[in-house]
């Protein structure tokens, strides 16, 4: 009786784990990416996304989108530091775009710009959008211009604009 006991648990068991993968597997195989291209002036940078940094919140029709692009080489990172795209998502409409971009200057000190709708006229176009259980895959396009700001993009100051522009593909988990 104590071995069939014993069998019977470790079936059990054995069970419970592989239920277990099957249920953690699609979790696991879950993965943030993406990059930003984006354009200042003449200059275009490739810039990868941020997966620990970047996320979504919300339900199917409405979304708050949060994409954050750091450099991964040493010479673009000397030069620029992060760019941050923000957005609501209402279906396949971006609304109330933000960007926030962060460049290092030639004394080695920072330069924040902003842009906002109603500051710089930043818009985002989504040419596509896909919600795959927890996984939002969004991609699209922006415009506008960047002001600079001493309160981290309360005023924006866009006396001397920095036009901006470019595209994103980005595939996001919710925020943890």
């Amino acid at each position: 009786m104590t071995v069939y006991s014993g069998v019977r648990y470790l079936l059990l068991l054995h069970a419970f784990c592989i239920g277990a993968m099957l249920s953690f597997a699609p979790a696991a195989a879950a993965k943030e990416n993406g990059r930003i291209t984006l354009f200042l002036g003449d200059e275009r940078l490739e810039l990868p996304l941020s997966a620990g940094h970047s996320d979504w919140t919300g339900s199917p029709g409405f979304a708050q989108v949060s994409i954050l692009t750091r450099p991964s080489d040493v010479k673009t990172w000397q030069r620029f530091q992060s760019l941050r795209l923000a957005f609501d998502l209402l279906r396949s409409r971006a609304q109330m775009p933000e960007m926030s971009l962060l460049r290092r200057t030639g004394d080695a000190g920072f330069e924040r710009w902003y842009g906002r709708t109603d500051s710089g006229g930043l818009i985002v176009t989504v040419q596509d959008r896909a919600l795959e259980g927890d996984l939002l895959r969004v991609s699209g396009s922006f415009a506008g211009r960047l002001g600079q700001s001493p309160d981290f993009g309360q005023t924006i100051d866009l006396s001397a604009p920095m036009p901006v522009s470019g595209t994103f593909e980005v595939t996001l988990l919710p925020i943890r």
